[in-house]
């Protein structure tokens, strides 16, 4: 372990935009205590610290495998020997431009989520499962069960999704938000499914056990943890 990374815990909760509804949150290091770096290189790629007032309107991301933010690594000038040479972290999708005139350099491309309609010549499709902050949450589905459940546990279809905004608030395998999750006794064993949040009664009514609600994070100050 290199000597400056001794003792420095990621333990700094901080945020960047990810699509124009969505904060995506990630834990760093102190990354302005390090020699070279400023608060000022960590504005030009829009982070925004834990605590500070989220936007009206924003969806608070966390754990997700997509979207991500990209990132970028910037060379740290004059730094000595056994100092750390090189920065690397996310930065806000809409503040790529101006990182990149900063100095930093793009290492990872922004990656959005891919659905999989019903035409795909898998058996399975994207299921989406809209929550009460906005987003709209994909998971994978058997398309036979997506027929005889998808309405009942209130699910879109991939098709139904036909816009920028709409596309803008798909998110996949987070932690939060995360849809509640519901289990139907059926021939053979136990189907158990993600259900959109204001299917929650039709869901019930149809014979489904809620097992868990949903998990959102409304507007307010961005959690430190």
């Amino acid at each position: 372990m290199a000597s400056y990374t001794r003792g420095r815990k990621r333990d700094k909760q901080t945020y960047v935009a990810v699509t124009n509804f969505m904060l995506y949150g990630f834990n760093t290091k102190d990354l302005a205590a390090i020699a070279g770096v400023s608060s000022a290189d960590l504005t030009n790629l829009g982070h925004v610290i834990a605590g500070t007032t989220i936007p009206t309107g924003k969806v608070i991301v966390l754990g997700a495998r997509s979207p991500k933010p990209p990132r970028v690594t910037k060379k740290i000038a004059n730094a000595g020997v056994g100092a750390q040479q090189s920065i690397s972290t996310f930065c806000a999708f809409d503040k790529l431009t101006q990182a990149l005139a900063a100095g930093w350099k793009l290492s990872t491309q922004r990656r959005g989520v891919s659905l999989r309609p019903e035409t795909s010549a898998k058996n399975s499709l994207t299921a989406i499962a809209e929550l009460s902050d906005g987003s709209l949450y994909c998971f994978p589905m058997n398309k036979a069960d997506f027929s005889t459940y998808g309405a009942s546990l209130g699910l879109k279809s991939p098709t139904t999704i036909t816009t920028a905004t709409e596309r803008g608030k798909l998110v996949s395998g987070s932690s939060i938000p995360r849809p509640g999750n519901a289990s139907l006794e059926v021939s053979g064993g136990t189907f158990s499914s993600f259900y959109s949040t204001d299917a929650k009664d039709t869901a019930s009514t149809a014979g489904f056990a809620i097992l868990t609600d949903e998990v959102v994070i409304t507007t307010g100050p961005a959690p430190t943890t």
